[in-house]
């Protein structure tokens, strides 16, 4: 007889014989590490795929000419080769007016020697709260707000 004959064999005589217990347990053991393995499987071929579409995602971003939307050449040529198009914002220029508070006096000074325009705005519209240092109510605002800080003393 062969190992497996004699496996099987011993298998049979443990369920007949008071093993059921232990057959049992052997069961659910291998049920337990079944299903372990299945639902692994499941998240590795999940994740897998999900790698898969970044990738592909990615791919077409690399691949694609990269215009200003008022850049007609550039649209023209990467059309006639064929290629995608990834529209980009244009590179900010520098602006011609300043936002002041109308009691930051330092502000409204430094836009007239600059010679910019002033636009009068409340705290809450500017990017940065200009603060000073020993001044802890404006700093505590501009943490509140969210609001960039530019330390003026």
């Amino acid at each position: 007889m062969s190992t497996y004959q004699w496996s099987a064999c011993a298998a049979v005589l443990l369920v007949l014989f008071g093993g059921t217990v232990q057959a049992q347990s052997i069961f659910d053991g291998l049920l337990d590490r079944t299903k372990k393995s299945a639902e692994q499987k499941t998240r590795d071929r999940f994740n897998q795929r999900i790698d898969q579409t970044i990738d592909k995602g990615m791919n077409k971003t690399e691949e694609a000419v990269h215009c200003v939307a008022t850049d007609q050449e550039c649209l023209n040529q990467a059309k006639n080769q064929g290629k995608p198009v990834s529209i980009v914002n244009p590179p900010a220029t520098p602006s011609d007016s300043a936002k002041c508070l109308m009691t930051d006096t330092d502000c409204l000074k430094q836009a007239k020697a600059q010679g910019k325009k002033v636009e009068l705005v409340e705290e809450k519209d500017l990017d940065t709260l200009r603060c000073a240092a020993t001044d802890p109510e404006c700093l505590r605002r501009a943490k509140t707000m969210g609001k960039k800080v530019e330390i003026i003393d």
